[in-house]
């Protein structure tokens, strides 16, 4: 996995030079699972007029209503068998994959595909994370070149925080005085709140939740004591006073919080460093904790696999 990681200025440039000048639609759904839908998360809170959806959930629940023709479609390998099952759910979709030699685009009412060039990856989504952020974020008219250069200018210092709040997890699970341990961000950051808990729960088999930090405050804060809380909190976020004031009643319940705090960028573009501690978080702990594989319960939810 650290070897992935590693990667990601490189195929973050890529895939910005890549897709510049890239238009994608408003006012359809954005459907993906996992890693795809936390994606498009970001995007809705930052006010982007996209519609977010759990493939899952819109062709088993939602489909029968037919209130789009046309929708966006990401699967970063091209494979998720909900992402595909809603493909004949619209008149004609766009594919937003890392693979372009996958099934998802040989639908037939596909309209055109665009890839993210994250390379190779075997562990946790985090290339294409970044990566379909990249492409998302260009659909939509934000320049995120200035982004791109400040995560790979600050990628030793990300990967140092990530590590030091991890050997503090690594720690307090050795002393068996967690209780649980989650993630909460507002705005944009919720998504990547979401996108940190997946990785780091896939990658160390611990139970990361992820959250709004104003949702947290409106009645999970009460499971604050023996608790650990990251809080995903830029400098230049509207609710950053807020959420430090939330930090401190945690503390004082007797929670063990840490902060990550975009101290550059604005809110809207924080998610593309935020996100990186949490990965480095992820390895450091799978080592440490002597974890090989990522997925031993299972295979991930693709055609090939059966599922």
């Amino acid at each position: 996995m650290e070897r992935e990681l590693y990667d990601i200025p490189v195929q973050a440039r890529l895939c910005y030079e890549k897709n510049k000048g890239l238009i994608l639609p408003d006012k359809v759904p954005y459907i993906g699972m996992g890693s795809s839908y936390f994606a498009a998360v970001v995007l809705r809170y930052m006010g982007v007029k996209i519609f977010p959806e759990l493939a899952s959930e819109y062709f088993f629940y939602i489909q029968k209503n037919r209130q789009f023709e046309n929708a966006v479609l990401i699967s970063q390998s091209g494979r998720t068998t909900d992402v595909i099952n809603c493909a004949k759910c619209f008149r004609e979709f766009v594919a937003i994959v890392n693979m372009e030699d996958s099934s998802l685009v040989y639908q037939p009412n596909l309209k055109s595909s665009i890839r993210i060039f994250a390379g190779d990856e075997k562990y946790s989504s985090t290339k294409t994370f970044i990566n379909t952020l990249i492409v998302l974020y260009l659909g939509h008219g934000f320049d995120v070149k200035h982004a791109v250069d400040l995560m790979e200018r600050k990628f030793t210092e990300l990967e140092y925080i990530g590590e030091s709040i991890g050997a503090s997890i690594e720690t307090s699970i050795r002393k068996k005085k967690l209780k649980c341990i989650n993630i909460i961000g507002n705005g944009p950051n919720v998504g990547t709140a979401f996108q940190a808990a997946l990785t780091l729960s896939e990658s160390t088999k611990l139970p990361f939740a992820g959250m709004s930090a104003t949702q947290y405050e409106h009645g999970y804060k009460e499971t604050a004591e023996n608790a650990l809380v990251i809080v995903i909190n830029p400098l230049k976020s509207i609710l950053f006073e807020r959420t430090k004031n939330l930090m401190d009643i945690l503390r004082n319940a007797g929670a063990q919080v840490f902060e990550i705090s975009e101290t550059e960028l604005e809110e809207t573009y924080s998610p593309f460093t935020s996100i990186i501690p949490f990965y480095f978080m992820a390895s450091f702990l799978a080592n440490k904790l002597a974890i090989s594989s990522p997925f031993s319960i299972g295979n991930k939810i693709t055609e090939r696999s059966g599922e």
